[in-house]
């Protein structure tokens, strides 16, 4: 049934992503951000391997023959994105970073229509900016002079490259989309950005030489991040694309800081507030125009 329903699985992406901010923002703080992002695609590497290890290694000719779009996505959507969002999450407030990630849908909608030269979808964007109010009423807690007095640095540039990075990633993936299976796609993916990601993790270890207290709490956070944020969530994401494609898909990415909230509220004793209500509220309203919109667009073009 999952399969089946890419609402389902937006919904279920996006939930794991919202833990894995929350996962994500607690582990940095112990692990270098490179070596953070090394370690989680290691992780599910290795749970990967088994089940779809063979597969992969007979489409090995296929892969190398598209090696540009397969380095490509694993250097946007897989080391990229991830990477550059723990290293900007070192210099930039919560607020910033956030509201630079709900920007995420409206470029991925510009995209869409400079690279695959898909009709833009005009009638989306009311529901797209409903959906981004929805994101700056949480992370500004409710209060316009937050927003009204955000300053940008260098970790706003960053996190402004990870999200172009994402809605780059999210376009490629529609190119490829039915050409691959999509676990051993995956599997793919990982191992071209391990490839990238591990020089660097070996550099950034031999200049910081930080000592990482290894305990139960934080190999549970990697594990999660590995397995649930890094595997399950990917493919449920790229298996929506397929279904609904990019544009569509684009605006369930503003559920993340919604569950982002709840899970900083379950895990580090926030309380929830009436502005998260409204805020989620209006999230959910904006998803549900732009994909109601994109759906009678494509239906009329039918």
């Amino acid at each position: 049934m999952i399969r089946q329903s890419p609402y389902i699985l937006l919904v279920l992406a996006t939930c794991i992503w919202g833990g894995n901010f929350v996962a994500g923002k607690a582990l940095v703080e112990h692990i270098p951000p490179i070596t953070l992002a090394a370690l989680r695609w290691g992780i599910a590497f290795l749970l990967l391997l088994p089940f779809y290890g063979k597969q992969t290694w007979r489409l090995r000719t296929e892969f190398l023959r598209n090696w540009k779009m397969l380095l490509f996505l694993s250097a946007t959507g897989v080391a990229g994105f991830n990477t550059l969002t723990y290293v900007a999450v070192q210099y930039t407030g919560s607020i910033n970073a956030s509201l630079m990630n709900s920007a995420t849908p409206i470029l991925v909608v510009i995209l869409t229509w400079l690279v695959m030269r898909e009709k833009l979808a005009w009638t989306a964007l009311p529901g797209i900016l409903i959906s981004m109010a929805g994101v700056s009423w949480i992370i500004s807690r409710g209060s316009l002079s937050a927003l009204l007095h955000l300053s940008f640095n260098k970790g706003d540039l960053l996190m402004l490259t990870a999200v172009l990075c994402w809605a780059l990633y999210s376009v490629g993936m529609k190119k490829v989309a039915g050409r691959f299976p999509s676990s051993p796609l995956l599997l793919a993916q990982v191992v071209v950005a391990l490839l990238l990601l591990i020089p660097l993790s070996i550099t950034e270890l031999a200049v910081k030489s930080p000592q990482i207290a290894w305990n139960s709490a934080l190999i549970s956070g990697l594990i999660y991040i590995g397995l649930f944020a890094s595997i399950i969530a990917f493919l449920s994401w790229n298996r929506a694309i397929e279904i609904l494609g990019p544009q569509r898909c684009a605006g369930f990415l503003n559920f993340i800081p919604m569950f982002s909230a709840i899970f900083a509220t379950a895990f580090t004793g926030e309380s929830l507030k009436m502005y998260h209500f409204l805020g989620a509220i209006l999230i959910v309203a904006g998803v549900y125009i732009t994909n109601y919109a994109m759906k009678k667009r494509q239906t009329n073009a039918a």
